[in-house]
């Protein structure tokens, strides 16, 4: 469920944003764990997944994922280097190129010059910053490792965006290839073959049955192609007026799951996100089930976030929260295996990382096998398909000529 809260920190500031939670208690439970205290908590309509995520849209004034791993990044850097917080930051925003960027880090080192502690300043930026990632401040700054802490994340965020910018490069030429076959068989359709159709059909030879098959497909398309359109946009809109349905998003979720080369692919990455949250969670002392809580919202997935809640609720009840996970098939079994082991043996975030990075490559290599098959296989369709169009309307002038002599 979605909640919009207003809350007083312990420094007697007014904060307000939006979380989710299983519940208003929950929520409320939640907001004393992080030292504030709720004043209002009400349920609220959720937003799109993006932005809870922390990927900002480019017209909403937020600098970009990038942008916030950049900054993250370079803070560590200047920590690091000795430099004291409020002077890091000021730097940070003389340098930055990004006016939303600048106007972002000159916000955070406002409230960091009027007492806040960072986490705070990040909160108050709303979804700009993850929970996860305010989370891990506060625990950061409360152990003395900031530093550690923020370049732990900034080597996250950016393994992440890199295979993130992988897939999505992968993905993008067989896409393009696909469209373009259709657009390709829709112009044979709708503007060659009519040219030929008179001229075939008046001259009083038998056409051949490829060629008949051809033209019925043309005339129907051409009569019916308004109400093709139209149905296949209608279906479009649905889907994506189901998208932002949570009960709507779960199903179209599971459905890609099945599928045979995307449901693999969308696995791994939810593994990968999941073992990789948990993992730089607990390694930076953010307990447990505080760290399945906070992976829900980062994990990007209604359906995953759904899996961990149930989690979640394990761990309060005292049980294992490897249990729900193994009965929603939602990672691979040695995942679960793996984890019940570092479970029993106290290397619980080991068996994070090594998971993580495990599967990573494995994705890499899916990814890659994958689409180096796939991007052949619709060329040579598509040449199969536009080539039968054509011999079927050349055989009919064939036949046509040979009738002539």
């Amino acid at each position: 469920m979605h909640f919009r809260y207003i809350a007083i920190s312990r420094n007697g500031a007014k904060l307000s944003g939006e979380m989710e939670a299983v519940s208003r208690a929950s929520a409320l439970e939640d907001l004393h764990k992080l030292g504030h205290l709720p004043v209002e908590v009400v349920e609220a309509k959720p937003k799109a997944d993006g932005s809870r995520s922390g990927s900002k849209s480019f017209f909403d004034g937020s600098p970009s994922s990038s942008q916030i791993t950049l900054f993250t990044r370079e803070l560590s850097m200047l920590l690091k280097a000795g430099l004291p917080l409020d002077q890091s930051l000021e730097f940070l925003e003389k340098d930055a190129r990004s006016k939303k960027l600048r106007k972002l880090i000159g916000q955070i080192a406002s409230h960091v010059r009027n007492g806040k502690s960072l986490h705070e300043a990040l909160e108050a930026q709303g979804a700009v910053f993850p929970p996860v990632y305010a989370s891990m401040v506060k625990v950061a700054e409360a152990s003395g490792t900031l530093v550690t802490v923020l370049e732990r994340t900034a080597q996250g965020r950016e393994k992440s965006q890199k295979l993130r910018s992988k897939a999505l490069s992968e993905v993008l030429y067989p896409c393009i290839l696909v469209i373009m076959a259709i657009l390709v068989v829709i112009i044979m359709l709708t503007f060659v073959v009519p040219r030929f159709k008179d001229m075939i059909v008046h001259a009083g030879t038998a056409v051949p049955e490829q060629a008949r098959f051809v033209i019925a497909a043309s005339d129907w398309l051409i009569a019916n192609g308004e109400f093709l359109a139209i149905a296949v946009a209608s279906i479009i809109c649905l889907l994506l007026l189901a998208w932002h349905q949570r009960w709507g998003r779960k199903q179209i979720e599971l459905w890609l799951m099945k599928a045979p080369l995307i449901g693999n692919i969308l696995r791994l990455n939810l593994t990968i996100q999941f073992c990789r949250t948990l993992g730089i969670l607990l390694d930076n002392g953010v307990e447990l089930p505080a760290a399945m809580k906070l992976a829900r919202d980062v994990i990007g997935s209604s359906y995953a976030a759904h899996v961990l809640d149930q989690a979640y609720d394990a761990l309060r009840k005292g049980r294992s929260f490897l249990e729900p996970i193994s009965r929603a098939s939602l990672f691979p079994p040695v995942v679960i295996n793996m984890l019940r082991v570092g479970e029993e043996t106290g290397s619980l975030t080991a068996s994070f990382y090594h998971m993580a990075d495990m599967f990573e490559e494995k994705l890499q290599t899916t990814v890659e096998r994958a689409f180096t098959i796939f991007e052949p296989v619709v060329i040579l369709f598509v040449s199969a398909f536009v080539a039968g169009i054509i011999m079927s309307i050349m055989s009919a002038v064939i036949s046509m000529n040979d009738l002539a002599m």
